[in-house]
């Protein structure tokens, strides 16, 4: 194993190099390094802290990656996405076509969407995550906090006994990137538009989507298997947005069997 500050590279064999979401911590991905270093090579990384630009754009991100890949001599890769980071896997498949053997898109969008947010108790269980961070809190009240967010499917979390794994991922690494590395990232995401491209994607692609996501809607999911030849899905059931984290079991069971069918 070797480890930089934005990745963390351990095992050999197909390379899979693993995007995270938002928050962009090479660590959210410990339970699939874990799982796949022993027949693959898994290169986590994390995304670049950036201040924040009207100018910003996920091809900004997409290169950070390729950059990493480059300085660790990795030509192709398959790409696994979680959120933003499906987001910048999408950007890459596009329009780098010749890096990517195959893309698994985790609970991602093509496109800015209104998510799941309404009159609804998603709406107001994420209204509530944002207090869990408040620094006059102790963290128990933190943590109760975010399992009455999980237990309403709020934000990223979900109603699953994995959900307090999550909560210690976030408690760790959820604030690591800063309030301006956050804005970045959003500003670069509200520009993505990737809908009328997806019918480019070449590469084998698997959509793996969290059954209790409430942030990323069930319209996306068809979006990306209408749109891209050959998508295949896989619905984990009982894990929500971040599902790699708080159902790896079957999360890992999922991309493990579409890798091996797929030869890769």
């Amino acid at each position: 194993m070797q480890q930089g500050p934005d990745f963390i590279d351990s095992g050999e064999g197909t390379a899979l190099v693993m995007i995270p979401g938002m928050e962009g911590a090479k660590e959210f991905w410990r339970f699939q390094q874990e799982e796949f270093d022993d027949r693959y090579r898994v290169v986590a990384v994390s995304l670049e802290r950036r201040k924040p630009s009207l100018g910003s754009t996920v091809e900004d991100y997409a290169a950070d990656v390729l950059r990493i890949m480059d300085s660790l001599g990795i030509d192709r890769a398959v790409f696994v996405g979680e959120s933003f980071g499906g987001v910048i896997s999408q950007h890459v498949a596009i329009n780098h076509p010749e890096r990517v053997q195959g893309l698994v898109l985790c609970n991602t969008m093509d496109a800015p969407r209104r998510m799941g947010f309404g009159l609804n108790m998603f709406t107001l269980a994420t209204f509530v995550h944002q207090f869990a961070f408040l620094p006059f809190l102790s963290e128990e009240t933190r943590r109760r906090l975010l399992r009455w967010v999980g237990k309403h499917r709020g934000f990223v979390m979900d109603p699953s006994p994995g959900n307090e794994v999550l909560i210690d991922y976030l408690f760790a690494h959820g604030l690591d990137c800063g309030g301006a590395a956050y804005l970045d990232r959003m500003i670069a995401g509200s520009r993505a538009r990737y809908t009328e491209r997806l019918g480019e994607i070449e590469a084998p692609t698997l959509v793996l989507r969290g059954s209790e996501d409430r942030l990323v809607s069930a319209d996306t999911v068809l979006e990306f298997l209408g749109r891209i030849p050959g998508a295949e899905l896989a619905m984990i059931r009982g894990g929500g947005h971040c599902c790699q984290h708080t159902t790896p079991v079957p999360t890992n069971a999922a991309l493990g069997d579409w890798l091996a069918r797929k030869g890769l």
